[in-house]
């Protein structure tokens, strides 16, 4: 019912997002998604500072449908998203409004054109945010990237990597009970999964790491990016186990 009442009011605000100049639409956007979040029962710790730079390239792992509007309601950039998105409940149809860069994870043929329109967005001075994995894991660990666009980095100004991990409203380390719930994964439906996660209040925690140089190989680059999220991970304060 929270959850539900939190998305009523969230969408209240959308005309005023709707009829908004381009550049004023962003507070109506991190208000919508931080109201979503609160509805569900997140509540958000940051860690670090996200690069103030336009055309930054975000590269962050994959728990939860709730990735979404934690790191919208913190980031003015554009998302990488599936294009099965656009057939989300509500979600979908307010895809098209903040714009992702949208690419489909089972078309090889089409990840050329794929890295060109995350090589635009960045160009034209949009910061991008790539959730490498390329699918959501169960939140114990960072799955291997899938690194094809990765080759977009060369128009990036900067590279900068962040974990995310849910945790206990405390900081502790969820139940594996509990981790299920949150992980969005396998044949989950959005419906289902988002109501299982807003049963109990979570900590989201984001951290953002230090920016990586790229030599323009995307597969070392990939790597580089990947080992020092791991270690982030490995680190971060009761991180899931």
């Amino acid at each position: 019912m929270r959850a539900l009442l939190s998305l009523a009011i969230a969408l209240l605000r959308v005309p005023f997002w709707l009829v908004s100049a381009p550049g004023n639409r962003r507070p109506h956007e991190q208000a919508f998604f931080a109201q979503i979040a609160r509805g569900c029962g997140i509540s958000i710790s940051q860690q670090g500072a996200p690069s103030p730079k336009a055309g930054t390239l975000f590269i962050m792992n994959h728990i939860s449908w709730a990735d979404i509007p934690v790191m919208m309601a913190l980031l003015d950039a554009d998302f990488v998203a599936k294009s099965e998105m656009i057939d989300w409940p509500v979600i979908g149809w307010l895809a098209l409004r903040f714009d992702p860069v949208f690419v489909s994870r089972n078309s090889q043929r089409r990840s050329h054109d794929q890295v060109d329109a995350i090589r635009a967005r960045l160009k034209a001075g949009r910061s991008v945010i790539l959730c490498a994995e390329g699918t959501t894991s169960d939140g114990t660990t960072i799955l291997p990237f899938r690194t094809s666009l990765f080759a977009a980095a060369d128009a990036a100004q900067i590279v900068q990597p962040i974990i995310i991990a849910y945790l206990t409203p405390d900081g502790d380390a969820l139940s594996p009970h509990r981790q299920r719930e949150v992980a969005w994964i396998d044949d989950d439906a959005l419906i289902s999964g988002a109501s299982r996660f807003a049963k109990e209040r979570t900590l989201a925690l984001v951290v953002f790491l230090l920016p990586v140089e790229s030599d323009g190989n995307r597969k070392t680059l990939a790597g580089t990016v990947r080992q020092r999220m791991l270690d982030a991970y490995a680190a971060a304060p009761n991180r899931p186990r």
